[in-house]
Formats: C-alpha cells, structure tokens, sequence
C-alpha cells in the first residue's frame, strides 16, 4: 500500500476496461465480480470479458449470455435448442466457427468451462461442434473447341443433318482429417 501514492493513472482510468492498464485488469475483472479469468488471454480479450461481465450477470442463463462469452475469442457461435432438432427436453448443442485461427485444447476446455457458467441451469449441453472455415481462390477453367466445314454444291432438295459432340469435365478432390483426443 506504500507504493499506491506513486500512481500516475487517474481513478476514472482505473475502472474503465478500455483505458485501465493492463496490469490492474485482473483487479477489475475482480471488482467486476468476472466468473472466469486466465493471464494467458490476448489483452483484447481481458478488456471485452471485463467490458461484458455487467451484461453477462445480467443475462445468465440466457443464450445471449452464452453468446457473449465466446464472442471476445472471436468465435462465431450458433446456438441449436431441443425443439429445434427434436432432441430430448432441456439439451442444446452448439456449432462454433472458429474461422482462421483455429482453436487449442486449452480454449476448447475453457470454452466449456465458461458456457457451463453462462447457459440456463436447466439445459444440458449434448454437444460442441468447433467449425474452421477456410477461403482461399478457386480457379475455374473452360475450353472450347469450335470448326466448320462447308462444302457448296448445287441445289438438292435434301434434309440437311448437323451434328457434333460436346465433352465436359470436371473434378473436386477434397480431404479432411480430423482428430479428437480424450
């Protein structure tokens, strides 16, 4: 306590999450009563979970709460309720886009940990899909081959045949591999 007179941030810095220094996060995320919180987060993250964390005590066990936990990871995330699927009473499942970052074991396990403290008491969650979406140029190619012979000879009164052959192609070859560890 000694040292808190040498501070040179002003008071209203300190309980803002954009503008409070990175080091005084974590004591904002506690006065902020933040359910979750891990030193190995993007500072980005650190200040949207504490920017959010009124929100999210407002809403909990609501879906909004749940979508607003996994966003500041820049998760998209599609909520799928039982009725929707016709699956037992009181589950859900979610697919998450994950788009080109990928994700790791240990956020995969804390996205579990905050869903399970943000989602409704009363629903159980059957299943987490993690969706990478990948883009990327697709080049397309055609060929055209065109001739004509013409012969001119006198007038038959004749039914004239025409007739040709066309040959299209084309091929998709795509692999994926997947491998989930317990």
């Amino acid at each position: 306590c000694s040292g808190i007179s040498d501070l040179q941030v002003p008071l209203r810095d300190l309980w803002n999450p954009a503008t409070c220094p990175v080091s005084f996060l974590p004591y904002l995320a506690w006065a902020f009563s933040v359910d979750r919180w891990d030193e190995g987060w993007t500072e980005s993250v650190k200040r949207q979970v504490v920017k959010d964390a009124f929100y999210i005590h407002q809403h909990k066990g609501t879906t909004s709460a749940v979508r607003r936990v996994v966003e500041p990871f820049g998760f998209l995330i599609h909520i799928i309720e039982w009725w929707q699927t016709g699956e037992a009473p009181g589950t859900f499942r979610l697919d998450i886009g994950v788009q080109d970052q990928g994700i790791t074991e240990d956020t995969y396990l804390e996205l579990e940990r905050l869903i399970s403290d943000a989602k409704p008491c009363s629903r159980h969650m059957i299943g987490m899909s993690i969706n990478l979406q990948t883009s990327g140029p697709h080049w397309v190619g055609a060929a055209s081959y065109l001739g004509e012979e013409i012969t001119i000879y006198p007038y038959i009164n004749e039914t004239i045949i025409s007739g040709g052959t066309a040959h299209e192609g084309g091929a998709v070859h795509v692999i994926d591999t997947m491998r989930v560890n317990p």
